[in-house]
C-alpha cells in the first residue's frame, strides 16, 4: 500500500506507529476523563446518603418493598417494629418479631430505619421532673383563659 501511495515503506511504518501512539494517548485521555466523571458522580451521590448504624437489640422498622402501587398518603410503607438479632459484615441484618412468635428474617440493612419507642405519659413526666431547667405547668381548669 505504501508503494501505491508513492511512500517509502519505512516512512509508512513510522507514520503508522505515530497513529498507533496517538490512538493510545486518546484512549488514555478517555479513561482519565471517565474516571474523573465517575468520581464526581460518586461524590455527588454519596453526599445524600446517610450512614445507618444499628446495634443488636435496637428496634427497627422494615420498608415494605412490595408496596408498588401507592394506595394513598395515609398508608404506611413501613412494617414493624422488629428487634435486631444479629448484624452481618456484608450489610445484612437478621431481625425478629417482638411478639411471642419470634421468626428470624434476614434483610438488607438499607431497608431498615431506627424505631424510636414512644414514651408513655409517666415516662414523659419523669423525664421533665429529672431535668430541673424545665418545669411543667399544670393547667387549672376552673380559671378562665387569659
Amino acid at each position: 500500500m505504501a508503494v501505491q501511495l508513492g511512500m517509502n515503506p519505512s516512512k509508512a511504518q513510522k507514520h503508522r506507529m505515530e497513529q498507533l501512539n496517538e490512538l493510545d494517548e486518546i484512549r488514555q485521555e478517555a479513561i482519565l476523563r471517565t474516571d474523573l466523571v465517575q468520581h464526581q458522580r460518586a461524590k455527588w451521590h454519596d453526599r445524600y446518603i446517610k450512614e445507618k448504624k444499628f446495634q443488636e437489640g435496637d428496634w427497627t422498622l422494615l420498608f415494605d418493598s412490595k408496596f408498588k402501587d401507592f394506595k394513598g398518603k395515609f398508608y404506611t410503607h413501613w412494617l414493624g417494629p422488629y428487634e435486631i438479632d444479629k448484624i452481618f459484615s456484608n450489610g445484612a441484618v437478621r431481625i425478629k418479631n417482638i411478639d411471642e412468635f419470634q421468626t428470624p428474617l434476614i434483610v438488607n440493612g438499607h431497608r431498615l430505619k431506627i424505631y424510636h419507642n414512644p414514651l408513655s405519659k409517666e415516662e414523659f413526666v419523669k423525664m421533665f421532673q429529672e431535668n430541673s431547667a424545665i418545669k411543667l405547668v399544670k393547667k387549672n381548669s376552673s380559671s378562665p383563659p387569659a
